[in-house]
């Protein structure tokens, strides 16, 4: 067998052995959905995996759009988008997480985003979270008074 022989041999090996069966899989099945839907429904799901990995995931798309909004400039194309998913966030996102807030491995990840959305219907349950007898940790309460300082500072 020459050298191109080989070469050949070498990039077809692991297709003939089947290993690369469960990447083709997936591409078959076509484009995994990763909108900020699709998390939210997962944020209020049944698997604690991926409630975290969507309260990880919206969390930190939280944050770049908090960020873009706040250093773009006025009017630019990257302001505009992020104060639209802002928009998405309000009225999709934080429903999701003030029903989330009964799961005790996205609660954290929640209260911190209703805080830097500055949520005003999150207030009473974050305020639920304070009181000694919710059974909430000390991590928990801090960051639930964090953001209500934050969404009190925000009230006209």
């Amino acid at each position: 067998m020459g050298e191109r022989g080989f070469l050949w041999l070498l990039v077809l090996a692991p297709l003939l052995m089947g290993s690369g069966s469960r990447a083709m899989m997936a591409h078959a099945q076509g484009p995994v959905d990763t909108s900020n839907e699709r998390y939210a429904h997962d944020l209020v799901g049944a698997d604690a995996s991926d409630r975290l990995y969507a309260a990880r995931v919206l969390h930190s798309r939280l944050r770049v759009a908090l960020r873009d909004a706040r250093r773009g400039a006025a009017g630019s194309l990257r302001q505009d988008e992020a104060l639209a998913t802002l928009d998405d966030f309000e009225t999709d996102i934080a429903p999701a997480c003030l029903q989330a807030l009964r799961h005790r491995n996205v609660a954290a990840h929640c209260t911190t985003m209703l805080g830097e959305l500055e949520h005003t219907d999150a207030a009473p349950v974050l305020e639920s979270l304070l009181a000694p007898e919710s059974g909430a940790s000390a991590r928990l309460q801090r960051k639930a008074r964090h953001a209500l300082d934050r969404i009190h500072a925000a009230a006209p």
